[in-house]
C-alpha cells in the first residue's frame, strides 16, 4: 500500500496535479512521521489505518471551510479526503457483522460486556482494515448487552 501511494504521489508531481500531489503527500507524511515515533517500518493494516485518519482530517478540513464559508477551498480539501478513501479496501457489507459477530462471541467465550474487548480485539484480528469498527461495536453490544 505504501508503495501504491509512493507512486500515485509520483505521477501527482509530474501531472503536476496539486490536489494529488497534497493528498498523497500529506498521507506519505503522516506514514513516515508514524514510523519514525514508532521506530518501526509500518505494517498494511498500519499503513491503513493512518490513511484512513488522513482522509477523516481533510473531511473535516473541508466541513470547516464550508461553514467558514470559504467556498473555493471545500472542493479541493473534499477531492483530497476523497482520493485517499479511494485507496482504502472495502468495508464489509452491513449485513455480515451478525453472524461474525456471533462466531467471536462463541469463539472468545464471551458472556457479558465485560468481555466487548476481547470480542472486538477478535474480530479485529480476523476481518483487519475491512472491519467497521462502529458497526461492530454496535452489534457486539446488541448480542452481549
Amino acid at each position: 500500500m505504501k508503495d501504491r501511494l509512493k507512486q500515485l504521489h509520483q505521477k501527482a508531481r509530474i501531472a503536476r496535479d496539486a490536489i494529488a500531489t497534497e493528498a498523497y503527500g500529506a498521507a506519505l507524511a503522516a506514514i513516515q512521521e508514524g514510523e519514525v515515533r514508532a521506530n518501526e517500518d509500518f505494517n498494511e493494516a498500519k499503513v491503513i489505518s493512518v490513511i484512513e485518519k488522513e482522509a477523516g482530517k481533510f473531511a473535516e478540513s473541508a466541513a470547516a471551510f464550508e461553514k467558514a464559508g470559504r467556498a473555493d477551498k471545500v472542493a479541493d480539501i473534499a477531492k483530497c479526503s476523497e482520493l485517499l478513501k479511494e485507496l482504502l479496501p472495502a468495508k464489509l457489507e452491513v449485513d455480515a457483522y451478525p453472524k461474525l459477530v456471533a462466531d467471536a462471541v462463541e469463539a472468545t467465550g464471551a458472556s457479558s460486556m465485560r468481555d466487548m474487548g476481547a470480542v472486538m480485539a477478535k474480530l479485529k484480528a480476523e476481518v483487519g482494515p475491512a472491519l467497521d469498527m462502529k458497526l461492530a461495536s454496535t452489534e457486539v453490544k446488541k448480542v452481549l448487552g
